[in-house]
C-alpha cells in the first residue's frame, strides 16, 4: 500500500481484537520517530503500557473525561440544566454510551501515552511550546499511516484538564514534559464506520491564493 492509498484508507478505529506485535510494534514507532522536527529536537517521549491495571486506569480517567464533556455540552445548549443536575431534578440521566465507548476501546489493543518535551529546547522560553507540539503529532501521524498501511487499526484517545493530568501522574511524565495523546494500536474488530459529525467539505473550498479569502 503506498502512502496515498493510506491516506484514504486510515479511519479511527474503536474496537480491536488484539494488540501488535513487538516486531510490528517496533516497526510502527520507527515510522513515528522519521517525523520532522524543528531544530532536529525530535521533542517525543513514546512509552508502551503493557501493564492491565494501569491501562484499567487511564481508560477509567478517559471515561469520567468523557461524562463530563457530556454535561458540558448539555449546560451549553441549556444552561438551566446546571440547576437540575445541583438540585438533583434531571429527569434524563447523562447517557453513558458514548464514554463507555470511549473507555472500551482501551481493551484488546496496544497502548502507547504518547509525550512531547515542553518549550522548544534550544534556549526559547517555555511556553513556545508550538513546534514541539507539531512534530509530536506529526509523529503520531506517521505510526497512524503506518499502521494503515499494515492493516492495523488506530485510534487517538487525547485526556484534557484534571485527566490529562492525573495520567502524567500515573505515568511518572516528568515536569518538562507533558502528555500529547494516548495511542492504540491493534487487529480491527470492526469496519470503520461512517463519520457521525460533520460532512466532508468539498475539495479545494479550503483552498486561497495569497489571501485569505482569495477562492479560485
Amino acid at each position: 500500500m503506498d502512502v496515498h492509498e493510506a491516506i484514504e484508507k486510515r479511519r479511527t478505529i474503536r474496537a480491536f481484537k488484539q494488540g501488535v506485535s513487538e516486531e510490528q510494534l517496533r516497526k510502527l514507532l520507527l515510522a513515528g520517530v522519521k517525523a520532522p522536527s524543528g531544530s532536529n529536537v525530535q521533542p517525543w517521549e513514546l512509552i508502551v503500557i503493557d501493564d492491565p491495571k494501569i491501562i484499567e486506569q487511564i481508560a477509567e480517567y478517559k471515561y469520567q473525561q468523557s461524562l463530563k464533556m457530556a454535561l458540558d455540552a448539555m449546560a451549553l445548549n441549556d444552561p438551566a440544566v446546571i440547576e437540575k443536575i445541583y438540585t438533583q431534578t434531571l429527569e434524563t440521566p447523562l447517557s453513558t454510551r458514548m464514554a463507555e465507548r470511549q473507555k472500551n476501546a482501551y481493551r484488546n489493543c496496544t497502548v502507547i501515552a504518547v509525550c512531547n518535551k515542553k518549550g522548544h529546547g534550544i534556549g526559547r522560553k517555555p511556553w513556545m511550546n508550538i513546534e514541539n507540539i507539531a512534530s509530536t503529532w506529526m509523529c503520531i501521524e506517521n505510526m497512524a499511516l503506518a499502521a494503515t498501511a499494515d492493516g492495523l487499526g488506530f485510534q487517538i484517545s487525547i485526556l484534557r484538564e484534571e485527566h490529562k493530568i492525573a495520567v502524567e501522574k500515573l505515568l511518572g511524565v516528568p515536569e518538562d514534559y507533558e502528555l500529547a495523546t494516548m495511542v492504540m494500536i491493534g487487529v480491527p474488530a470492526e469496519v470503520p464506520r461512517k463519520k457521525e459529525v460533520g460532512v466532508a467539505r468539498p475539495d479545494f473550498s479550503w483552498l486561497h491564493r495569497n489571501k485569505f479569502g482569495n477562492k479560485e
